[in-house]
């Protein structure tokens, strides 16, 4: 029951009934507190189930970034204070000059690379994310993109950016990022069904297309809300948790950002954001995860408002907090009740 996680039953059946009132294509939602499944919902028809996998858009963001973090606590990068030119000695780079040798992976990593990039609309085929991806080279592409600002001083949003960490993963581990992914953070989380977009180098592309199901996409959340750590073991270092999830941008919205996830600076949300409705919300205040997927092109109403306006709305008061039931096996068992999984239990709804 909701309730034995302080939320309200009636509350959350209203926020199903409301976003089924919104006349858009949602997909999936799934509400995770303390570690248990209190709602879980598919929508569309019903012609989506647990066992789908979702094109994630731009939240594959976050996940690379997580990968970056486990390469470096692996050693095989150094620090986010190198300069991105360095990985890539044997490339020919158009338009190089001192600012573009001046790029550190931090800038990458942030949104402040100075690279001069249009990907203003999707609608576009001529917009640099298309130009990119219809190239020979896709990190080739984004490296000979000529400077528009010095790096560190401007947020622009840019899909190469991500590609290129990607593509450094690549390099330095000499695994492609899935199956780095599959190795260190995938198989630990009990993840199987996924997919990823590559380049035409081979290289999974890592600014969109990873492909997971509404539950794994909760599990990541979770792995951060629980500060890198999962059944006991430390998958990525909590340094990196914390210094990846920090307000390091300010951004040209409401939002500001991280290493490849957004913060909302109101109400200390950390988020994974895809187009047309892929979002990972991490609450830590309330100890929640929420998780949307959608074909949504026209929003009527932002995620955040029924995040926090309306499930928020659900938690029961006073809060009774619980910590989290760990439970120390790596089998998956799945019952009418209950989804136990690699050291967390997803508690269905009753």
């Amino acid at each position: 029951m909701p309730e034995q996680q302080a939320m309200n039953s009636t509350a959350l059946q209203e926020v199903v009934d409301y976003v089924e009132n919104m006349n858009n294509s949602f997909r999936s939602m799934v509400v995770v507190r303390h570690g248990y499944i209190v709602l879980e919902e598919y929508f569309s028809l019903k012609l989506y189930n647990m066992n789908n996998t979702h094109a994630l858009y731009s939240a594959t963001k976050s996940f690379v970034s997580c990968l970056f973090g486990i390469a470096m606590d692996m050693g095989f990068i150094d620090n986010v204070s190198q300069k991105l030119l360095d990985f890539f000695p044997t490339k020919t780079i158009a338009n190089r000059d001192v600012l573009k040798e001046s790029i550190t992976l931090e800038h990458i990593l942030t949104m402040t690379s100075g690279f001069e990039w249009n990907e203003s609309s999707y609608t576009d085929a001529d917009n640099d994310f298309f130009r990119m991806r219809a190239s020979d080279d896709w990190a080739q592409y984004v490296l000979d993109r000529p400077m528009e600002s010095e790096p560190g001083t401007v947020f622009h949003y840019n899909s190469g950016n991500s590609h290129l960490l990607a593509t450094i993963i690549n390099i330095t581990t000499g695994m492609t990022p899935l199956a780095f992914a599959d190795q260190y953070l995938f198989e630990l989380l009990g993840i199987t069904r996924r997919a990823w977009l590559v380049d035409s180098l081979g290289v999974n592309f890592g600014g969109a297309d990873l492909a997971l199901t509404p539950r794994d996409m909760a599990k990541f959340g979770l792995l951060f809300l629980q500060n890198g750590n999962w059944d006991g073991q430390q998958i990525v270092s909590e340094q990196w948790v914390n210094t990846s999830t920090q307000n390091s941008t300010t951004t040209y919205g409401w939002l500001n950002y991280g290493y490849q996830w957004w913060i909302d600076p109101e109400y200390g949300t950390i988020s994974a954001r895809g187009y047309m409705g892929q979002k990972i919300f991490i609450l830590p205040d309330h100890d929640m995860v929420v998780v949307f997927t959608g074909g949504i092109t026209n929003p009527t109403e932002r995620y955040d408002d029924i995040v926090h306006d309306r499930i928020l709305a659900a938690i029961l008061e006073p809060e009774e907090e619980k910590p989290f039931d760990i439970v120390l096996i790596s089998t998956i068992i799945i019952g009418a009740v209950a989804v136990v999984s690699l050291g967390v239990v997803f508690k269905k709804k009753q």
